[in-house]
C-alpha cells in the first residue's frame, strides 16, 4: 500500500525529526512508515495514527537523541576477536610488501629507540647504586681571582677531619686518594702492572657502599700497609687460593697484607676501584703534604649528611675552614672555597676538571643529543607508518562499506583498524628487543660501555617501554583508523573514491616532507661531524708527533745513563726528559706576575720541566731568542746570589701576549715572578704556540725550563723505516736492563693524541649507524609510496605507452612528484641543520667553518638516494607490458 503522507501525523513525524540523530533518522523513519502502512491496512487509519505518535514518542531515548553520545553495549566477544585476529593475520599475509614495509619500519626505529635508551639510562644511573646517594656529597674546590673561577675535584687533606669534628650535620666524612699505574709483586715471582687503587679512609666504607664479602674492612683501612682486594682482583693475585692473610710486595717498596675481599663496584660509577688501601707513609707526598691545607694532588672528600640537612646551609662553615687555614695570611689574591656537589652529579659535569677520577664525565649535551635522535628516527618510522597506512586506505574501502552494511558502526571499525595497528606494533616491539638484545654487545665494543638489557627488565624499565610502545601504537594508528572508519557505506562499496583525496593527499606529501627534512639535516650533521673529526685528528699542532714513544722513568738519575744506551742504537733519533709529552697533560699550574703577587696582570701559566733536547725533538718552531740549556736552571741552592739564580726560560707567544711583552724579540730578557714561592724567571727563547691538550681547549701561556728533578718521562725520537719493531724490542730491552724491578711499558704520541677525542670518536660512530637508520627509514617509506603510486597508475602508464611515451618520459612522469617533495625538503633541512651545527661547534676551540660543500653533497647524495629508491619502482612500471596492464585493469 502507498504511504500517504497526509495521513502520518505531521507533528509527530516533525517531532521526531527534531530529536532523532541524523546518522539514525533515515531508519527509524523508514522502519516507521513501514509499521504504520501495515498497521493502517489491519486496524484502519485512526489506530495506525495513535500508534505512530506511541512509536515515535518510544523512540525518544538517550541513544536516539541528537547529540547525545551512544551507549551501545560493546559486542565483543572471544570468537569475534579470534575471528578478527585470523582475519588481520591472513591480511598481513596477503599483503606481504606492505606489512613487511611497516614491520621493519617500526622495528628499526624501536630498536634504535631502545638503544638509545638504554645508554641514556645507562649514564643517569652513575653512583646511584649507594643507599644513601641521595645524601652523599664530594667536597670540590674553587680558586677563584679577579671573578675568574677555577673548580677541582680534589680538596685538601685535613678537611675530612675538620668536617666529622667541625660540622654537626656531617654523619660522615672520608678522604679517598687515587693513586697511578702501581707495581704489585706476588711471591717474588709474579708481577703486575696494577690500576685504580683507593688509599681510603676507614670511613668511606660508611659512605659508599662497598660491600665487603670477608674481613673488617674499617679495622683494615684503620692500620697501615692493609689492603681490600675486590673479587676479582684476588683472583688475579692468587688464583684460587684463600688471599686472606696474605701479602704482595706494592711498588717494590712495601708489603701488604690482604685483610679483606669486596665485592666488585657495579660498571656504572666513576670509582671503579680494583683495591682499597689504607694510607701509609710510603707515598712521600701523603707523608708531607696530607697534613696541609695547601696541598690537595687529586685527593678528594666525600661526604655523608645526615637526614634532612640541606648542603647549602654548611658552604658559609666551609667557608670559614678555608679563610681560616688558607686565605688568611695568604699574599695571593686568589681566594679558596669549596662547594658539594651531589654524587649523582659527578658523571653529568665534565667541566670540573674531567669530571672523576678514573671515569672520565659525559657531557649531558650528548645524553640530549641522542634522545634527540631517537625520538626523531622513532618518529620517522611512524610516518611512514602513517602515510603506507593512508595511502592503502583507499584499497580498503570496499571492505569498509561491507562492514557498514552489516551493521559495524565507525567506534567498532576505529577499534578494528587500531587492533591491527596494535598487533603491528606489538610484533615490532618483540622483534625490537631480540635485535637489541643480539647488537647490544656491538654496541658496548663500540662506545666502550658495559649496558646492559637488566636496566630494560626492570620493572621500572619494563613499564616504560610497555607505555612507549603504547603511545606509539596510538600516535601511529589512530589517524589512519580515523580516516578508514569514515568512509560511507554506499560510496565505500562502490569504491567511489580518487587516489588524490586531498586531505590525506595533503597529508602525506606533509610527511614525506618532514621525513626527507630529518634525514636530510642528520646527513648534513654527519657531514660536519665528520670533518670536525678529521680536523681534529690531522691538524698541525705545532709539534712532530710522528714515530715518537714515550717511556716512564722510575729512577730519574739513570736518565743519562739511559740516553747513552739509546744513542748507541741506530734506530733511535733523538732522546729527551721531561716531567711530560705534550700529549700527556704533564704540566704543573700556576701564577705569573711582573712585580709582585697583587699585580693586576697576574695571569695563570703552565709549566713544562724539559731538557735542553725538548724542544729539538719536538722540532718546536722558534721565534726569537734561544733554546734552553740545561745549566739555564737551579732552583734548589740559596746560596747563589739572588742575580744569577734566576732560571731562564723558554716561553710560547700566548704568555708573551697575555702579560703584554711586545713581540717575541721585545720579550727576550724580561723577567717576571711565578709560583707562589715568587721565583724570577728571564725570558731567553720564545717558540711558536702548539697545543699540549686537546683542541677542545684554547692555547694557554707556557713556560719550559729544565729541572732535572721532575723529568719523569723519556721521549724517544724513532727513524722511520721497516725496522721499527726491532727498534722498538731494543729500546725495552734496554730499559729492562736498567729496571730489572719494574714493568716496561711506552706508547706513540699519536695513540696519545687519539686518546683526546676518543669518547667523540666513540660517540660519533654511533651516530652514523642510527643516522644511516634514520636514512634507510625515509628510503622505505618512500620506496613504499612509490610502490603505491606505480600500481594506482598502472592504467595511466598502459595508455601513455600506447601513444607512444618512452621509458625515459614514464620514469620521470612517476619520480618528479617525489623529488620535488624531497627538494623541498633539502631547501628546509639546510637552515635548521646549520643552525644546529654551528651551535655545536661552539663547543670546540678549535673548530672547522661550515662549508657550502657540505650541503651540496648533502643535496646530491639524498636527491640521488631518493631517485634510486623511487626509480626502481618507476622504470619496473614503465617496461610493463601495457597489453597486459589495460587487460587487467
Amino acid at each position: 500500500m502507498e504511504i500517504r503522507r497526509p495521513d502520518i501525523p505531521k507533528w509527530a513525524n516533525r517531532l521526531l525529526t527534531w530529536f532523532c540523530a541524523p546518522d539514525l533518522l533515515e531508519e527509524i523513519e523508514g522502519d516507521l512508515y513501514e509499521s504504520f502502512v501495515r498497521n493502517t491496512r489491519e486496524l484502519g487509519l485512526r489506530r495506525a495514527r495513535r500508534q505512530f505518535i506511541w512509536d515515535v514518542l518510544r523512540f525518544f531515548t538517550p541513544a536516539t537523541i541528537r547529540g547525545q553520545k551512544k551507549r551501545k553495549s560493546p559486542n565483543f566477544n572471544m570468537d569475534m576477536l579470534l575471528n578478527q585476529f585470523r582475519f588481520t593475520l591472513r591480511r598481513f599475509a596477503k599483503q606481504k610488501v606492505n606489512t613487511g614495509l611497516h614491520i621493519t619500519g617500526l622495528t628499526i626505529g624501536l630498536t634504535v629507540c631502545l638503544l638509545i635508551g638504554l645508554f641514556i639510562r645507562h649514564e643517569l644511573s652513575f653512583d646511584n647504586y649507594h643507599p644513601n646517594a641521595d645524601r652523599i656529597y664530594r667536597v670540590n674546590q674553587i680558586w677563584e681571582e679577579s671573578g675568574v673561577k677555577h673548580v677541582y675535584y680534589d680538596a685538601p687533606g685535613p678537611l675530612a677531619e675538620a668536617l666529622r669534628t667541625g660540622i654537626p650535620e656531617v654523619e660522615y666524612a672520608a678522604m679517598a686518594y687515587p693513586l697511578d699505574q702501581r707495581v704489585i709483586e706476588i711471591n717474588g715471582r709474579q708481577r703486575f702492572k696494577q690500576e685504580h687503587i683507593l688509599m681510603a679512609d676507614p670511613d668511606l666504607l660508611n659512605i659508599l657502599d662497598f660491600r665487603v664479602l670477608q674481613g673488617n674492612g674499617h679495622q683494615a683501612l684503620g692500620q697501615p700497609n692493609q689492603a681490600l682486594l675486590t673479587a676479582s682482583t684476588a683472583e688475579k693475585f692468587f688464583g684460587r687460593e684463600d688471599p686472606m692473610g696474605k701479602t704482595f710486595l706494592f711498588d717494590n717498596a712495601v708489603t701488604v697484607t690482604v685483610a679483606g675481599i669486596i665485592a666488585d663496584p657495579p660498571k656504572n660509577t666513576h670509582l671503579r676501584a680494583s683495591m682499597l688501601m689504607s694510607n701509609f707513609p710510603h707515598e712521600r707526598w701523603l707523608k708531607n703534604n696530607m697534613g696541609s691545607w695547601g696541598m690537595s694532588y687529586g685527593a678528594s672528600v666525600f661526604a655523608l649528611l645526615k637526614p634532612g640537612t640541606d648542603p647549602q646551609s654548611l658552604l658559609p662553615r666551609i667557608r670559614a675552614m678555608y679563610d681560616l687555614h688558607i686565605n688568611e695570611g695568604n699574599e695571593s689574591p686568589e681566594i679558596g672555597y669549596a662547594v658539594l656537589q651531589p654524587l649523582s652529579r659527578i658523571h653529568l659535569e665534565p667541566d670540573i676538571n674531567g669530571g672523576g677520577m678514573w671515569q672520565n664525565a659525559i657531557n649531558p649535551q650528548w645524553l640530549w643529543f641522542f634522545g634527540g635522535i631517537g625520538i626523531l628516527v622513532l618518529l620517522l618510522a611512524c610516518i611512514n607508518f602513517v602515510n603506507l597506512s593512508t595511502a592503502q586506505a583507499l584499497t580498503r574501502a570496499r571492505e569498509v562499506g561491507i562492514r557498514k552494511a552489516i551493521g559495524a558502526d565507525r567506534g567498532q571499525l576505529v577499534v578494528h583498524f587500531l587492533g591491527e595497528a596494535f598487533l603491528l606494533i606489538g610484533i615490532s616491539s618483540a622483534l625490537a628487543v631480540l635485535v637489541t638484545g643480539l647488537t647490544l654487545p656491538l654496541i658496548n665494543r663500540l662506545i666502550d660501555k658495559s649496558i646492559d638489557m637488566d636496566l630494560l627488565y626492570a620493572p621500572g624499565g619494563m613499564l616504560a617501554f610497555l607505555a612507549f610502545i603504547s603511545a606509539t601504537g596510538l600516535l601511529t594508528g589512530i589517524y589512519p583508523a580515523w580516516l578508514i572508519a569514515r568512509f560511507q557505506p554506499a560510496a565505500a562499496i562502490k569504491s567511489r573514491f580518487s587516489t588524490s583525496d586531498h586531505a590525506s593527499g595533503f597529508l602525506r606529501k606533509g610527511l614525506v616532507i618532514t621525513q626527507f627534512t630529518i634525514s636530510t639535516a642528520l646527513l648534513i650533521a654527519l657531514l660536519i661531524m665528520s670533518r670536525q673529526m678529521d680536523y681534529f685528528h690531522h691538524k698541525n699542532l705545532g709539534f712532530d708527533k710522528e714515530n715518537i714513544i714515550t717511556v716512564y722513568m722510575p729512577d730519574k738519575a739513570k736518565n743519562g745513563v739511559f740516553k747513552a744506551a739509546l744513542e748507541a742504537i741506530p734506530q733511535v733519533g733523538d732522546v729527551a726528559f721531561s716531567m711530560g709529552s705534550p700529549a700527556s697533560d704533564g704540566t704543573w699550574t700556576t701564577n705569573m706576575h711582573e712585580t709582585d703577587l697583587n699585580d693586576p696582570n697576574r695571569k695563570n701559566v703552565r709549566i713544562i720541566w724539559a731538557d735542553e733536547n725538548y724542544a729539538r725533538l719536538y722540532k718546536l718552531q722558534l721565534l726569537a731568542g734561544r733554546l734552553t740549556e740545561d745549566k739555564d736552571t737551579n732552583f734548589i741552592s740559596q746560596a747563589i746570589p739572588e742575580a744569577e739564580r734566576s732560571p731562564r726560560v723558554l716561553v710560547n707567544e700566548k704568555l708573551v701576549h697575555e702579560m703584554g711583552f711586545g713581540t717575541p724579540e721585545q720579550a727576550l730578557h724580561r723577567r717576571f715572578y711565578t709560583g707562589y714561592n715568587n721565583y724570577r724567571v728571564e725570558i731567553v727563547g720564545v717558540v711558536k704556540d702548539f697545543n699540549i691538550s686537546s683542541l677542545h681547549t684554547d692555547i694557554k701561556p707556557l713556560m719550559m725550563s729544565p729541572f732535572p728533578e721532575h723529568e719523569t718521562e723519556a721521549s724517544i725520537k724513532l727513524k722511520p723505516g721497516d725496522d721499527l719493531p726491532a727498534a722498538l724490542a731494543t729500546v725495552q730491552a734496554t730499559w729492562e736492563k736498567l729496571f730489572p724491578d719494574h714493568l716496561y711499558e711506552s706508547r706513540f704520541l699519536e695513540q696519545a693524541i687519539e686518546h683526546y677525542y676518543e669518547s667523540e670518536s666513540r660517540l660519533y660512530g654511533l651516530f652514523k649507524i642510527f643516522a644511516g637508520l634514520a636514512i634507510l627509514i625515509s628510503c622505505l617509506g618512500l620506496w613504499g609510496l612509490a610502490t603505491f603510486a606505480a600500481v594506482q597508475r598502472t592504467k595511466e602508464v598502459g595508455i601513455r605507452k600506447v601513444f607512444g611515451a618512452t621509458t625515459g618520459g614514464l620514469v620521470a612522469l612517476l619520480s618528479r612528484d617525489f623529488l620535488f617533495l624531497v627538494g623541498i625538503a633539502l631547501l628546509v633541512a639546510a637552515p635548521i641543520a646549520w643552525y644546529g651545527m654551528h651551535e655545536w661547534l661552539q663547543n670546540f676551540s678549535y673548530r672547522i667553518d661550515i662549508h657550502w660543500s657540505v650541503f651540496a653533497i648533502a643535496a646530491v647524495s639524498v636527491l640521488a638516494i631518493a631517485f634510486l629508491t623511487v626509480g626502481f619502482q618507476s622504470v619496473k612500471s614503465a617496461l610493463a607490458n601495457p597489453v597486459k596492464s589495460l587487460r587487467n585493469e
